[in-house]
């Protein structure tokens, strides 16, 4: 009986060590990607979606996501039509109560992977599209970001009707002269069809201690799947793994 003790106290200490480990190697090691990697799906080269990312701060906690049941039971995303969502914005901003930080977009085909980042520089706003089976440009890359959000449209099962499979995984970027870490704040997956919006609201403990009584989003306007035009995808790829 006593051994049998002894072996569990065992077990039990080495399973705390090797958890210790693993995330003392994700926190300590700079531009470590331990968690939330994406599978590489089969990409449609037949069809193209054209996405739009918006990341947002709102000062008011109950817009878009109540918060009015506390921030631990309040839901943290919402579904609705693109024009609602553009209206909404649209208001906020004017009333003074939300700034956009960041708008891009991306086109690219069924199942790849675009990945979209916030810089911390918002005077140069354009968009970039990097093609995800790429290796990323440098190990620095997470230098000068706020946040990195990857993103993949795809055809689920054929009782998903005429809504797609929208793959979501953002990060939270934290970088300083010496080092940088990722961790993922939001993984989801989600069904959407073109000419609907979908609004995360990112409350990490990382986030609110970055953004306060802020609240900061992300929102996914998926604007259209159409018959692809691989000449001109390829070009605008050619051309963003030379930027």
């Amino acid at each position: 009986m006593l051994k049998k003790k002894f072996a569990a106290a065992a077990l039990s200490l080495l399973s705390i060590v090797a958890i210790n480990a693993l995330e003392a190697n994700a926190q300590s090691c700079p531009n470590n990607e331990a968690f939330g990697v994406r599978q590489p799906r089969t990409i449609d080269r037949s069809l193209q979606s054209r996405i739009e990312v918006t990341y947002f701060t709102t000062d008011d906690p109950n817009v878009f996501i109540s918060e009015r049941a506390g921030i631990k039971r309040s839901g943290s995303t919402t579904n609705l039509s693109t024009a609602q969502f553009v209206a909404s914005i649209e208001k906020l901003e004017r009333d003074g109560a939300a700034s956009i930080r960041k708008r891009q977009s991306s086109l690219s085909y069924l199942g790849e992977m675009a990945e979209l980042n916030l810089e911390r520089e918002l005077l140069n706003a354009s968009a970039r599209f990097i093609n995800a089976s790429r290796e990323a440009a440098g190990s620095n890359y997470m230098f000068g970001l706020d946040r990195e959000t990857d993103i993949s449209i795809y055809r689920g099962s054929p009782k998903d009707g005429d809504y797609y499979r929208v793959s979501v995984l953002s990060w939270f970027v934290e970088a300083t002269s010496e080092n940088a870490r990722k961790t993922v704040d939001y993984d989801a997956n989600i069904l959407l069809k073109p000419g609907q919006t979908v609004v995360f609201k990112l409350m990490s403990d990382d986030e609110i201690r970055r953004s306060g009584a802020a609240r900061s989003h992300v929102a996914i306007t998926l604007r259209s799947v159409n018959t692809a035009d691989s000449a001109a995808l390829e070009r605008n790829h050619a051309i963003a793994a030379l930027k």
